[in-house]
Formats: C-alpha cells, structure tokens, sequence
C-alpha cells in the first residue's frame, strides 16, 4: 500500500514538473527550462525535485519523447480512421493542425537543436514509427484519382506522374540507404515519396509555425493545400 501510494506521488510529482517545463518552453524556449526555477514554481528545493529527474537532460528527454508519442499517436489516428484513398490527406492536414495547436512542442522536435544534448535510441525510434505511418499514407496517394478515372496519362504507381529524371535517380540512391522505419522495407521509389513529403510539409508547417510568413499576406493553410494536391499529383 505505502509502495503504491509512493509511485503514485511520484508519478504526479514527474507530470507536474513536465507541465511547469513545458510552461518555461513556450515562455522561453529550450534555454528556458531550468530544474531549479520547475522546483521554485512548485514550492520545492532543486535538490528534492532532482530526485525525480537527475539531470535537465533527462526532464528534456521525457518531453521530448512525450512529444513524439503524441504527434505519433495523432497522425496513427488520421490515418486510421480515413478511407485508403484519403489517408494522405488525413495525414498531412492532422500534422499541420497539431503543430499550430502546440506550436512550441513542435519546435521542440523539429527547431534549432539543444545545444550539448544528444537524444536517446528511444527517441529514435519513435520517429520512426511516425515515418512508417507516413510511409504508409504515401503508399496510398494517387488512389482516389485512380478510382474516379481521373488518372492522366502513362503514370507511376497509384495514379500519380511518371517520375522525372532526377526523382528516379534519387529512387536508385534510396534503395541502398537501409532501413528508416519498422516493418517491411519500402522500395527506393516510396522512400523518395515519402522524403519528399517529409520535407515539403515540415517545411510550410515551420515557416508557419514560425511566423515567417507573417506581413506577406497570403493564407498560408492555401499555400500548404497546395502542397499536399501537388505531392498527390506526384508533383
């Protein structure tokens, strides 16, 4: 019973100390986040809540984790709950929209990295579950222009444009760059489209994110639909 009791109080004690963490990060950043002042904020001495977290790396390493579980989990749940032919839809506007909802935990994964801190495997692997799920949304584009005839011409696979020189070539390269992601291994011409989707999303989604776009004036939820009617149209 006292065992349980003590778990419990640590478990609270580990989440509030995150939710005061994740309070700094928005506030200021990474550089933000110090033990001592989520100690102060909690009515606690360093030295107490240091027997929570042993250092602020591993405090850093738990939102970090909890954060790619998270966007994991969210893009896990668009895919699933959306017809084959829309998972990449799903996928792409779930990404966008969990970014802007919690945009310094976004940063967190996907911003300038902490200096002096080195992620652990778990972390690691984490994304690449998420990659996988992207993987997986990839392997569908194209299908609903497949299923309506609205196909054009001699394409690849899933409806989509024949690739063009370089997309090819960059194919060829990928076949023999190992494994990203858990399962089975996806051939050169997927792991192209699902890099380039990567990156061409993240990068409207950061700029985004962070304000780049900000004076320009123009809706930058067009710019990125566009994106996506591009990557589906293999573009």
């Amino acid at each position: 019973m006292a065992t349980a009791r003590r778990e419990r109080y640590r478990k609270q004690t580990r989440e509030e100390a995150k939710a005061v963490a994740l309070a700094q990060l928005a506030e200021s950043g990474t550089a933000g986040i110090s033990v001592n002042a989520i100690a102060k904020a909690m009515g606690m001495t360093g030295p107490a809540l240091y027997r929570y977290f042993a250092s602020r790396d591993e405090l850093l390493t738990e939102l970090i984790t909890d954060t790619y579980r998270d966007l994991a989990e969210t893009l896990a749940q668009a895919v699933a709950g959306a017809a084959p032919a829309e998972r990449f839809r799903a996928m792409a506007h779930a990404m966008r929209d969990w970014a802007k909802r919690q945009p310094d935990r976004y940063l967190l994964i996907y911003g300038t990295p902490v200096p002096g801190y080195h992620a652990p495997p778990e972390t690691a692997e984490i994304a690449a579950g998420m990659m996988r799920t992207i993987f997986d949304a990839c392997s569908t584009v194209g299908d609903a222009d497949a299923d309506s005839g609205t196909a054009r011409g001699a394409t690849a696979s899933h409806g989509q444009q024949p690739l063009t020189e370089l997309e090819a070539a960059l194919a060829r390269h990928l076949e023999g760059v190992g494994s990203w992601v858990p399962g089975e291994e996806p051939g050169g011409e997927l792991k192209g489209r699902a890099l380039r989707t990567w990156t061409r999303l993240h990068g409207v989604i950061s700029l985004d994110v962070q304000g780049q776009f900000t004076g320009m004036g123009f809706d930058p939820s067009v710019l990125f639909e566009a994106e996506i009617d591009a990557l589906v149209r293999g573009g």
